[in-house]
């Protein structure tokens, strides 16, 4: 297979994946199927498109290649109908959202270095491409972003280390194997920081304490 044809090809998988995710996550917010739909096509597409016009590629990819969103809508309409006869565990949509952010995040990398943008530009679009989808996905749900969440695990720090080794690695190694590689190292951050809770250090002003959150319901 072509570096191209897997590039491709992984792609699509993260349309699916992510359209899925965003479809999944439509669960008790009484949305029909158009609803559902177009919340699976921005949480798969919503990245990608503010990366390329972010770099000024133009037209967007699922402008140019409508096979894109396409492969979103029928993912939703298929989850859409499963969903109602299968249950499905809670933590799916979590591990769809690892997957898509693994593919997403690196496939963002990839872009930027082929058109010779300097590394730090490289991470910035892979972040961009693996988050921004998910995070319009929550802000449409009425959820806080997973990337904003105070109490959250590691998250757009999973798809910076991924992007980081991509670049270190890219003029040394196979591209698709580097790109395998950055990619199960953003899957396995993302699964290990849910399941072993890894959180990054939060800000402490010295002399300051924490601010308590209060549990429970206001009296």
């Amino acid at each position: 297979m072509s570096y191209e044809a897997f590039i491709y090809i992984a792609d699509l998988m993260g349309v699916a994946v992510f359209a899925t995710a965003g479809a999944l996550a439509a669960q008790g917010k009484r949305l029909d199927i158009l609803g559902v739909v177009v919340l699976a096509i921005v949480t798969s597409l919503g990245g990608g498109t503010i990366r390329d016009i972010t770099l000024d590629i133009h037209p967007v990819v699922w402008i140019a290649n409508t096979v894109y969103l396409w492969t979103a809508i029928i993912s939703a309409v298929v989850a859409f109908v499963v969903c109602r006869y299968v249950q499905y565990p809670r933590r799916l949509l979590l591990v769809l959202d690892a997957m898509g952010l693994a593919l997403f995040a690196v496939l963002g990398a990839e872009k930027a270095i082929a058109l010779d943008f300097s590394p730090l530009i490289v991470v910035m679009m892979a972040v961009i491409t693996g988050c921004a989808g998910g995070m319009i996905r929550d802000i449409l749900t009425g959820q806080i972003p997973l990337i904003l969440q105070k109490d959250g695990e590691l998250y757009a720090t999973c798809a910076l280390a991924g992007a980081v080794f991509y670049i270190v690695s890219y003029d040394y190694m196979n591209a698709q194997l580097v790109a395998l590689i950055a990619m199960l190292i953003i899957f396995i951050l993302r699964m290990a920081a849910m399941f072993a809770d890894l959180k990054l250090p939060e800000f402490i002003v010295a002399g300051h304490k924490l601010e308590k959150i209060k549990k429970g319901k206001n009296k």
